[in-house]
């Protein structure tokens, strides 16, 4: 429930400067975190595994997992959501827009391929 609701949030607050015409900017924002779901983390969980994120880089992580399974795995699959949202988007045939934002939104500014305006309101939008 707090995924949708962050979801939502997220969605509200860029719909008035996006507008009708950023329908694939939209559903990137209603999108941006669905990688998340590969890890099968209940709410307290992400918070671990966020907490777990922040001290630890994916690189060193990688190297805990070596055998990908158990709760190694799931905290590799949640560091990496973004990939994983954007190859579950392609999977189901998403616009172009919407699998660029899922897949950096996370990325430096400088990195992102998604138009520099539209990118900074999703950006400013997400507050995680």
């Amino acid at each position: 429930m707090a995924d949708k609701r962050h979801s939502f949030q997220v969605a509200r607050r860029a719909s008035s400067e996006i507008g009708e015409e950023g329908k694939e900017f939209m559903a990137a924002a209603l999108l941006h975190d669905i990688g998340k779901l590969e890890s099968g983390f209940t709410t307290f969980g992400r918070v671990f595994a966020t907490l777990v994120c922040l001290f630890f880089p994916l690189g060193k992580m990688e190297k805990w997992a070596q055998k990908n399974r158990g709760l190694r795995r799931r905290l590799i699959d949640y560091a990496k959501h973004p990939e994983l949202g954007a190859k579950l988007l392609k999977g189901i045939g998403s616009k172009e827009q919407t699998i660029t934002w899922v897949l950096e939104h996370h990325s430096e500014r400088e990195k992102w391929d998604t138009p520099k305006e539209v990118a900074e309101i999703l950006s400013s939008s997400d507050n995680d």
